[in-house]
């Protein structure tokens, strides 16, 4: 007789054993294998993201107002790079700038790989920064003790030209809004970035000749009519503007890429208009901003119109009215101006500006036209409500306009450009096929230099400094200026009190923690029951 526990497994128990041995067996290499292949899956597919995230990279902007989005032209500029250009931006971390600035360099960075990005804080790097201030002369710099101390925010550096940013051309404080209570911090980052770019790559500064003598605009700040934004804006885009005396002079200097007659309330002589001439015949450039300077009920001659309408463009003595009230701001009381034109003729000059169709405020302009719709190109045209007065003394006499068949009916044409034929010798061993190539000079007659004012090119709601732009970049042949610049945008600093902060530390250290265990804990009871 034997006991239970030794008694041999019939062989029917043997082959039940057997067979739960294979199905458990069985679903362990099935378990294994799904193991094995979801980790391929979850492999293949973390491997697939980061290839086509590779491939396709793309940086979103959240921001309100687009702060971190570059412009059409900050982009023409980096694809254009021939030049490797190290970027170092040497502030603090702790400083109110370092994020949006970090963030805007590394965009540059994305969108041009020939930039190099280098970061010293000079907190917590002062031993680095001592070096780098030494080599890149940051100016005033004391790590010990003392306060560190340089305003030198970011430096572009290519081969051996160096551009230094300092804090203030990052910012800007809009004093006139002080003045009204409102607190307004323009942000040009992009702006300062970009014109640094061009200092360090490009070559020599684009020169402007301004002509002086004749009442036109003056450079600097501080005159009743100057050209100071104007002139601080180029600046930042690599342009030099100098003065420029016609009377008198035999030619154009030869480092002058354009000449710019803004506003002249005298006539020039006809030897000044034939200068000009000869210098647009010779392959220059020429842009007149010609207002309608009123004298005895009747509007002044510039001089140049005989020279411009033998370039096809014809200066009128009129004055442009606009009646369509949608063009007019809130606060005009004249249809004589100010008022926006927005209808853009064809034409690279205008091609940012069509669609979607952006304003130019003008204050008082006259009516610039083609002489011959196939030799110019009007740019700029006002609504077909408009008409140009050319009856001036009638309308004074009346006091208020008054349309007949006399004047010019709308749209009326303020604005045109056109490329005149190449007169002169051509250069000695000049080929056949670049003679035929040879390009003449180029001219834009717009009619009104208000356009230029200082109250309006600061004005975001407008975009007369970016036709100001276009209008350089077109004649000088720097087609990135003919893009749309980055706009200045407003810094909205968070306020917040003591209270303000004690609140949002109560939220985030003591119920937000606490939301998180009172949820956990009702799962986890949940569960159990």
């Amino acid at each position: 007789m034997t006991s239970d526990k030794t008694r041999t497994p019939e062989p029917k128990e043997t082959a039940e054993k057997t067979a739960r041995d294979d199905v458990a067996s069985k679903r362990r290499f099935e378990g294994r294998t799904n193991v094995v292949v979801a980790s391929l899956l979850v492999f293949a597919i973390v491997l697939m993201g980061n290839y086509l995230s590779f491939r396709h990279y793309q940086r979103w902007d959240w921001t309100s107002e687009g702060v971190f989005t570059l412009s059409d032209r900050t982009r023409a500029v980096l694809h254009e790079l021939d030049h490797d250009v190290d970027a170092w931006l040497v502030l603090s971390s702790a400083e109110p700038n370092y994020q949006d600035l970090r963030e805007l360099l590394q965009r540059y960075r994305a969108e041009s790989q020939r930039i190099t990005l280098h970061f010293v804080d000079p907190d917590r790097e002062p031993g680095e920064y001592r070096v780098l201030a030494e080599r890149l002369r940051l100016g005033q710099v004391d790590l010990g003790g003392g306060t560190l101390g340089s305003d030198v925010a970011v430096v572009l550096e290519s081969g051996e030209r160096q551009w230094k940013i300092g804090r203030d051309d990052l910012v800007s404080v809009d004093l006139d809004a002080m003045e009204q209570g409102q607190a307004r911090v323009d942000v040009r980052s992009e702006q300062a970035l970009t014109g640094g770019l061009l200092e360090v790559t490009a070559g020599r500064p684009t020169k402007v000749c301004i002509t002086q003598g004749h009442g036109e605009w003056t450079l600097g700040r501080g005159a009743e009519r100057d050209l100071g934004a104007l002139q601080d804006q180029m600046r930042r885009d690599n342009l030099d503007i100098q003065t420029f005396e016609t009377r008198g002079a035999e030619r154009v200097p030869e480092d002058c890429d354009a000449v710019f007659v803004v506003g002249p309330t005298t006539a020039f002589s006809s030897a000044e208009a034939e200068l000009l001439r000869s210098y647009v015949q010779g392959g220059g450039n020429l842009f007149v901003a010609a207002d309608p300077e009123l004298r005895d009920e009747q509007i002044t001659a510039t001089g140049l119109e005989e020279v411009l309408r033998d370039f096809g463009i014809r200066i009128d003595r009129s004055l442009v009215l606009e009646l369509d009230p949608r063009f007019l701001p809130q606060s005009a009381t004249s249809p004589i101006g100010p008022y926006l034109v927005a209808s853009w003729g064809d034409h690279p000059i205008t091609r940012p500006f069509r669609d979607p169709p952006a304003g130019v405020l003008f204050q008082i302009a006259r009516s610039v036209r083609p002489v011959d719709p196939d030799r110019a190109t009007t740019l700029l045209s006002t609504s077909e409500s408009s008409f140009a007065e050319t009856e001036l003394a009638q309308m004074i006499q009346r006091g208020e306009p008054s349309r007949d068949d006399a004047d010019l009916a709308g749209p009326v044409s303020i604005a045109v450009a056109t490329r005149v034929e190449r007169l002169g010798e051509a250069p000695e061993g000049e080929t056949e096929d670049a003679a035929e190539e040879r390009e003449g000079g180029r001219v834009v007659v717009v009619g009104d230099a208000d356009f230029l004012d200082s109250q309006y090119l600061g004005l975001q709601e407008v975009m007369n400094y970016e036709l100001a732009s276009a209008i350089v970049g077109w004649l000088t042949e720097r087609e990135a200026l003919i893009e749309l610049p980055g706009r200045s945008v407003e810094a909205r600093p968070v306020r917040m009190t003591q209270e303000d902060v004690d609140g949002l530390g109560f939220r985030v250290v003591v119920l937000l923690p606490a939301a998180i265990f009172f949820l956990g804990f009702a799962v986890w009871w949940n569960r159990r029951s």
